[in-house]
């Protein structure tokens, strides 16, 4: 059964967009202590510029200007000239990078639309066109040929790290993560961009190491939030918890600012009961969030009613889109919820959230099932033999009929150690494996991986699952016109359903109107 699997506990990772958007959405700062300039050489796009001037050639000079600090050249004025001059021709946040330079001492942009993307999306063939590798691999080789012109520019490196992320690469994407560190091990954009490669990678240590490293970390909001999450995520507890309380204290940042730190140590204050503490901070926290600690809001109140909030009243966060697709999911707003979730992925690329629950959307609800595993095989792009992605897309196939694809896809899950995974992951694969040998006229195996996955759910009382794999057994048994169908058929009558769980109603219903045909 394809499974949108709950997020145990959801921490405040550091996003990882690329620099443009980076800065257009304000995380870099406007905090003049913290802003540091890198030293690099601008004189490779100054020599571009003068050779060929064209939108291009301008760009790739201001982003460099900014990115070194270097604001009084002649070079810079005429190619913000240009760009001004040729106003239908340049990006918004070529614009306002070009404001920056002018106003060098503040960072702060302000914003007049809730999405920041690097296309806008509205069909599933508008996303299937920009995941195009073709397309990917033209911006890869045109970052790379960046780096060799503006070796000394970490910003460059991180940013084909990125692209490296996308296609699965995760040793080129690591070395040019390291060189991006040894060129800036103090700069906010490339440690916060490391961090979450690193927890992508599963290299924790490493994500720890570069961050006590920095001269910047224990002054930094949004890098001891950083911290916190990785401590976190290993089961420790982070030294830089007093530091962060002592900064929220001081208000010698904005909100904004510390609106990741903010929330970061109320969701453990959360998690260790102390909810008076929490409920502080994280009221700080929402004062002006980010999409990140909006969302961490979101996640904490799905089961909290003591902290309901409605993501759709932050009109000012940019790119909120896990927080809105979650809030779209529970509230039965299904292709809402999809659309979300693709924005959610094209934000984010490389999170493989965004894709399960989107498949699982698109293939259970939506019944969209080439859209669904368009989405799950570029998930696995950039995380090769995920469980659940393999899980989800042989759903796919197998409720589509694709007996034979199944096959290719189930020999990869055969690759992956199953002993490190959840009793949730297991208990959805049984029940996938048991719907594909039900669709192969296995009936027999088929019956027995269904039969399993109830029993497995129940004895870790996980009612959600156990009544999913219930529902899925009952409409093979139906369509298949096995035996037990008529004993299976009257549990799915009788069964109670959390009605919060929108998902399992819906999916639960059309069995039932199945039952019912069936019947007649």
């Amino acid at each position: 059964m394809a499974v949108i699997l709950e997020t145990k506990e959801r921490r405040v990772i550091p996003n990882w967009r690329d620099y443009k958007r980076t800065l257009q959405i304000g995380e870099l700062g406007s905090n003049n202590k913290l802003y540091s300039p890198i030293k690099i050489s601008i004189d490779r796009a100054i020599i571009d510029w003068n050779e060929n001037r064209n939108i291009g050639t301008a760009a790739d000079l201001i982003n460099s200007a900014f990115v070194a600090g270097i604001h009084d050249k002649d070079e810079i004025n005429s190619a913000i000239k240009f760009i001004r001059n040729n106003l239908n021709k340049a990006s918004k946040s070529l614009l306002q990078l070009t404001e920056l330079l002018k106003v060098y001492e503040s960072t702060t942009i302000i914003h007049t639309k809730s999405s920041i993307l690097e296309i806008d999306i509205d069909t599933v063939d508008e996303f299937q066109a920009f995941i195009n590798n073709h397309v990917l691999f033209k911006i890869i080789n045109k970052t790379k040929n960046r780096t060799r012109k503006e070796l000394y520019n970490p910003i460059v490196w991180i940013d084909l790290a990125r692209l490296y992320s996308l296609l699965g690469q995760e040793k080129k994407a690591e070395r040019a993560v390291l060189i991006a560190l040894h060129l800036a091990p103090n700069n906010r954009f490339v440690l916060r961009s490391a961090t979450r490669f690193f927890i992508h990678a599963k290299q924790f240590e490493k994500a720890l190491y570069y961050l006590r490293k920095s001269r910047s970390l224990k002054n930094d909001p949004w890098l001891i939030s950083a911290h916190i999450a990785t401590s976190s995520i290993m089961g420790r507890y982070s030294p830089l918890i007093k530091d962060g309380k002592r900064i929220i204290k001081s208000k010698t940042f904005s909100d904004f600012e510390t609106t990741e730190l903010a929330i970061s140590i109320g969701s453990l204050e959360y998690n260790e009961g102390s909810f008076k503490k929490a409920k502080q901070l994280l009221q700080i926290s929402m004062r002006q969030p980010n999409d990140n600690s909006l969302a961490q809001m979101e996640w904490l109140s799905r089961n909290e009613p003591r902290l309901q909030i409605d993501p759709f009243s932050f009109n000012n966060v940019i790119n909120p889109f896990e927080a809105y697709a979650f809030d779209n999911f529970e509230n039965g707003q299904w292709k809402d919820a999809f659309y979300n979730c693709i924005k959610w992925f094209l934000d984010i690329p490389f999170s493989k959230r965004p894709i399960i629950l989107g498949s699982f959307i698109a293939g259970s609800l939506l019944k969209d099932k080439p859209a669904a595993i368009a989405l799950c095989e570029v998930g696995l792009q950039a995380n090769p033999r995920n469980p659940t992605l393999l899980n989800n897309i042989i759903y796919d196939f197998a409720t589509s009929d694709n007996i034979e694809k199944c096959y290719s896809y189930i020999d990869q899950l055969k690759e992956i150690d199953l002993s490190s995974l959840t009793k949730e992951s297991k208990i959805c694969i049984q029940a996938t494996l048991g719907l594909v040998a039900i669709r192969d006229n296995d009936f027999e195996n088929g019956n027995m991986l269904y039969k399993l996955s109830i029993e497995n759910a129940g004895k870790i009382k996980n009612d959600y699952l156990k009544n999913l794999s219930i529902v899925n057994f009952t409409r093979e048994l139906i369509l298949k016109n096995l035996p037990e169908k008529e004993k299976y058929k009257e549990i799915v009558k009788e069964m109670e359903v959390d009605k919060n769980r929108k998902d399992l109603v819906f999916i639960r219903d059309e069995v039932i109107d199945l039952i019912n045909k069936d019947n007649k």
